[in-house]
């Protein structure tokens, strides 16, 4: 697991039982993969929580290997 990821875990809090998002991470999240990807920030916004955490985690893998 990224440190991305498991800052992310860790701030997740839950309200009536449900888990809600921090909104920083989110923000956190899309700023990372439109960076790398160029993607428009509506179509990150639209993917859901696990396809968007999976490109998050695919971005570190190849980060990782560049640097």
């Amino acid at each position: 697991m990224s440190s991305l990821q498991q800052s992310i875990l860790s701030r997740a809090s839950t309200c009536g039982g449900v888990m809600r998002y921090p909104s920083e991470k989110l923000y956190e999240e899309v700023a990372f993969v439109a960076y790398h990807f160029h993607w428009a920030q509506e179509d990150i916004l639209n993917l859901d929580h696990s396809t968007r955490q999976r490109w998050v985690t695919e971005i570190n893998k190849i980060n990782q290997k560049l640097y």
